[in-house]
């Protein structure tokens, strides 16, 4: 997938994903990070085995027995989750207890994401079930279509989705990874944002609650946004999650089932053990890009550089490259920056006039407020509108590493490739 060669005096990285090539001096590189990864999960034994000791709940098959009604709230195509792998574990024990396919509604978690499209429906849920449950994406704006549980301590209006509301049980199927804001993804936040309303999604991830030091990758204590979305979940009443980790390939490496909380945590602990990486110095320059699903557009694509900004000095630089296919992604995010003179207007602009897609507006804004210099070639995204992110454009990832080192303005500027830099809890030594 990436590999990383020095052959006489020069090094080479590559990605059989984007299909990119990048060369520079073999002195200034410090190499390559690759996460060293669990062995992948044996399908269906293992998935199977995960059903069988769930954490903290009885099993599947026991909390279904009288029940008539049943959703399961899956992520959408920006998640890259192999749930289709799942359902079959799901429908198997759901049918143990006398529930057929089509008494099943399956909800895609969209949050404010556009609508899947049937063919990502059926990727997500499998061909061979595809045409057996119901299935539904979320609508966070229809207000018809949602129910009113309440607030959280955190002020935070619980309005859910209503067809998963009125469910009898409630399963989830999620991935555990580390996360911009919110720690790490997976279980709670299926409920909020996955099938809440825009208005709920907007106050849990408003920038008071965006600015917390707690609302960073790997922190669950004391982080807001964790805090008020596990309120919501446990308002609502979810009773069967299923957390998957997965690898950079996205196959999966682990499973664990159970409890809203205790399949969250053990899936956590469990991420834990591989995705910690310890750097020995800062580096003047890192090359990262999001792999697949996040490389769909910009606004998924800047997941990386979050990750990477603790462990960057000032002056230091970022690129990244990214085919972003769906170009920006969202036109909220460009928005706080317009008639912007400095990263300060920007953050103005965002207090004054916030909207949900704004946020990682706010996340790729404190980046450049440490004075950490953004290349990116992303060849859908329009260089005038990166150019108005206060962000420098390049055509190539070979010409934004380029135009880095030059901006770095060193002798020998230390190069580090780092790929999927969000799957990793990186720190320095």
């Amino acid at each position: 997938m990436y590999s990383f060669v020095k052959e006489k005096g020069t090094a080479t990285y590559r990605d059989d994903i984007e299909k990119v090539s990048i060369s520079a001096p073999a002195e200034n590189c410090l190499g390559l990070i690759d996460i060293r990864e669990p062995p992948v999960l044996a399908w269906p034994e293992d998935f199977r085995a995960a059903f069988s000791r769930p954490l903290g709940t009885p099993s599947l098959r026991q909390l279904a027995r009288g029940v008539k009604r049943v959703a399961v709230i899956v992520s959408d195509s920006t998640r890259g989750i192999p749930t289709s792998a799942v359902m079959p574990m799901v429908l198997e024990e759901l049918a143990a207890a006398g529930i057929l396919p089509g008494e099943v509604t399956v909800v895609i978690a969209t949050g404010v994401h556009r609508p899947a499209t049937f063919e990502e429906i059926r990727e997500i849920v499998g061909s061979d079930h595809v045409n057996e449950v119901k299935v539904i994406n979320h609508d966070p704006w229809a207000r018809e279509k949602l129910a009113w549980l309440g607030e959280t301590s955190y002020g935070t209006p619980v309005e859910i989705n209503r067809t998963v509301f009125e469910a009898d049980l409630k399963i989830v199927i999620g991935k555990v990874e580390p996360h911009e804001f919110a720690g790490f993804s997976g279980g709670r936040k299926s409920v909020l944002p996955g099938v809440a309303s825009e208005r709920a999604i907007q106050f849990n991830h408003r920038p008071e609650m965006l600015i917390s030091p707690h609302a960073c990758p790997g922190q669950l204590d004391g982080n807001p946004i964790h805090l008020d979305m596990v309120e919501a979940a446990e308002m609502l009443g979810v009773q069967f999650t299923v957390n998957l980790v997965l690898n950079q390939a996205g196959e999966a490496v682990g499973i664990f089932t159970g409890g809203l909380k205790d399949a969250h945590q053990a899936a956590v602990r469990f991420m834990r053990t591989f995705c910690q990486i310890s750097l020995p110095e800062r580096p003047d320059v890192v090359v990262t890009t999001p792999g697949r699903p996040l490389n769909i557009d910009f606004y998924q694509s800047i997941k990386p550089l979050i990750a990477l900004a603790p462990v960057m000095a000032p002056g230091g630089a970022l690129v990244l490259y990214s085919s972003c296919r769906d170009g920006l992604g969202t036109k909220d995010m460009l928005v706080p920056y317009q008639g912007a003179r400095n990263i300060e207007d920007v953050i103005s602009h965002l207090k004054s006039g916030y909207k949900i897609q704004m946020d990682h507006a706010l996340l790729l804004a404190k980046i450049l407020q440490k004075e950490i210099h953004i290349i990116v070639a992303a060849p859908s995204v329009d260089s005038a509108v990166l150019d108005k992110m206060f962000l420098t454009s390049a055509p190539t990832p070979q010409e934004a590493l380029n135009r880095a080192m030059e901006i770095v303005r060193k002798p020998k500027p230390s190069l580090l490739f780092f790929p999927q830099s969000q799957r990793a809890l990186t720190v320095l030594e």
